[in-house]
């Protein structure tokens, strides 16, 4: 495709109009960002030197005065040491896979980095593997903070309140999910060569996710004497709990396979 270009001056009558290829006008315009950019880089913006400097004073400030009167580093140390505590106990009951097992997550509270830390190094979340890990990992760490969140009592601002959406999809993908009813052999079958695991140990892992919600909350009841309500939506259904616990008694009838996620009364 070739495109006209205006010339300075009016072509007179039998002259070719100038032309330039798409290629001529992309260059042109690299350019001229090219030629912007380098002179936003040899500017001296003195004004905006000085507004960064007097912030970074400000920040400094700031921090001074919060170690003097609140003490937060011993604070946010007794933070992490409680939060590491409650992973550790709460990690170790889901399964992860072998290599990390016993799990030892730590998570920092200055950078949000969370690892498992091993004998040789520290292994960061994105280099955990499987989507199984990644989801415990993620369930340990939101359930150590919301235990410690209920642990503060009134002076606490976060509400105890965690939503999950769709934890068995590690296990079972919804996206082939479209019956009546949650059936994991039939969504096994369907999944085919690319399923690695027996339907029956990921039925456990599902079953073993559920009955640790339902623990968690029944020990930060006790521990705290707040009971953090944790909502989950999901696809798996009719799993028997440990503990004796009715898997109905969490659902109470609130199913979305006949009516979808919502839903709406009729009205006449």
């Amino acid at each position: 495709t070739r495109y006209e270009i205006r010339p300075k001056s009016p072509t007179r009558r039998g002259e070719e109009p100038n032309y330039r290829s798409q290629a001529e006008l992309t260059l042109k315009a690299k350019w001229r960002v090219e030629a912007l950019l380098e002179n936003l880089l040899e500017r001296n913006d003195k004004q905006l030197i000085e507004k960064s400097a007097q912030l970074k004073k400000r920040i400094e400030s700031l921090k001074r005065f919060l170690q003097e009167h609140y003490n937060i580093e011993s604070k946010l140390e007794g933070a992490e040491e409680y939060i590491r505590s409650v992973m550790e106990e709460i990690g170790n009951r889901f399964e992860f896979e072998d290599s990390y097992r016993p799990i030892k997550l730590r998570f920092s509270l200055e950078t949000f980095d969370l690892w498992h830390e091993s004998e040789e190094r520290k292994v960061f979340l994105r280099s955990m593997g499987s989507g199984a890990n990644w989801l415990y990992c993620h369930l340990t760490l939101f359930l150590a903070l919301h235990r410690y969140f209920c642990t503060l009592g009134d002076s606490c601002s976060i509400p105890s309140i965690l939503f999950l959406d769709q934890p068995s999809q590690v296990y079972f993908p919804s996206v082939i999910d479209h019956d009546a009813v949650f059936d994991p052999g039939k969504l096994a079958q369907l999944e085919g060569e690319s399923r690695t695991r027996p339907v029956d140990e990921d039925v456990r892992a599902v079953t073993n996710l559920y009955s640790q919600l339902v623990i968690f909350c029944q020990e930060t009841l006790k521990v705290s004497g707040i009971e953090p309500q944790v909502i989950v939506t999901d696809h798996a259904d009719h799993l028997v709990l440990d503990g004796n616990i009715p898997f109905e008694s969490l659902v109470q009838g609130r199913r979305w396979r006949t009516h979808g996620f919502i839903q709406f009364n009729e009205t006449e």
